[in-house]
């Protein structure tokens, strides 16, 4: 099992590296959209921008690696979301946040590694 896993990352690494950086790009631009306060600023401007890459982002990864490995990793996008809101927004991490943290990150996990032949 564990060696299925490294054989799955080593195959879609170049697509695990962009969906990730996709799922931080769109995790930030959120959060500055909240920082905006609904008005159209230069929080909103930039987080609409970050939001924008972290998509195209997103379409290149697909054309670099397995739709199976990659599409659960976007839920990386939440892991980022609860740090950034915790550390920018002042939001409290619970017990429970990190909980599900954890749960996440290995179901993205054990998703992601199962396609190695």
């Amino acid at each position: 099992m564990g060696n299925s896993i490294f054989q799955s990352i080593r195959k879609n690494k170049t697509g695990i590296l962009l969906i990730v950086l996709a799922a931080f790009s769109t995790s930030v631009g959120q959060m500055l959209w909240k920082m905006s306060g609904h008005f159209l600023d230069g929080y909103f401007v930039i987080g609409f921008f970050l939001y924008f890459c972290g998509a195209l982002l997103m379409i290149v990864a697909f054309r670099f690696g397995d739709l199976s490995v990659l599409h659960p990793l976007l839920s990386m996008g939440y892991i980022f979301s609860l740090f950034l809101g915790s550390i920018f927004l002042g939001e409290h991490m619970t017990p429970f946040k990190i909980i599900g943290t954890c749960i996440i990150f290995a179901g993205a996990t054990l998703i992601g590694g199962g396609d190695a032949d």
